[in-house]
């Protein structure tokens, strides 16, 4: 009966070496208008802002992002949690 030896595998200097990664570039936008935000997502940031100030907990639902950049000024313009 054989047995094995225990071998230590050592990474190559290739993979061990980092290079300096580049930063993300983040992508300014202009703000949102307060006409251009849906009266229904305005309604929901008015619930939250209620809610939120009688420190009680808000289930938010699913949105998509362009939801939810209007539900985040919407929160802005009411100045509930900016």
């Amino acid at each position: 009966m054989q047995s094995a030896e225990a071998t230590i595998i050592a990474p190559t200097a290739g993979y061990v070496k980092s290079d300096v990664s580049t930063r993300q570039v983040r992508i300014t936008r202009a703000s949102i208008a307060a006409k251009d935000i849906a009266p229904e997502i305005r309604a929901r940031g008015r619930h939250v802002a209620r809610s939120a100030k009688k420190r009680q907990a808000v289930r938010v639902p699913a949105m998509r992002v362009s939801e939810w950049g209007q539900f985040l000024r919407s929160l802005e313009l009411t100045r509930a949690l900016a």
